[in-house]
């Protein structure tokens, strides 16, 4: 039994930023799920006894199917690209950054230019703490030994 310290011991802060970035991604996955199999004939009728008008209610129905398959292929992108980052990949994380601050960038308009999912301000922070998180000065002697 050896109790030397490992060399590449990843830092805490690369493990709290994927954990996070892990946690986004689920959260846009199940976003994209529940607006992908919500029944549209009960919507449909929930949004006429309301007293809106059918195109409009096209145009409502048409926006969050969108919505849902957009935060489910962002989704899936952030939870790929987060294990490679993990590993101490550099450019994977600055890809993994950037597509962060784009698909908050973009959630912010679904919530407040649209007026849409509310809830999606959680994945908003969770994305911005993850990318702060991983430029920290522990992390980047992580991303610089490769």
């Amino acid at each position: 039994m050896s109790t030397e310290t490992p060399i590449d011991k990843r830092p805490r802060v690369v493990t709290v930023a994927y954990a996070l970035w892990l946690v986004a991604a689920i959260l846009l996955i199940l976003v994209a799920l529940v607006v992908l199999t919500v029944p549209v004939a009960q919507l449909r009728t929930a949004l006429e006894d309301q007293g809106s008008s059918a195109s409009d209610i096209d145009a409502y129905l048409s926006t969050i199917r969108v919505v849902g398959v957009v935060c489910g292929v962002f989704g899936l992108a952030l939870g790929l690209l987060s294990g490679p980052m993990r590993a101490g990949h550099a450019r994977v994380r600055r890809i993994l950054v950037v597509a962060s601050v784009v698909v908050a960038v973009l959630l912010l308009f679904v919530v407040f230019g649209l007026m849409l999912f509310q809830e999606l301000l959680l994945v908003v922070l969770v994305l911005l703490a993850a990318s702060v998180l991983v430029y920290r000065p522990g992390a980047r002697e992580w991303f610089a030994r490769a």
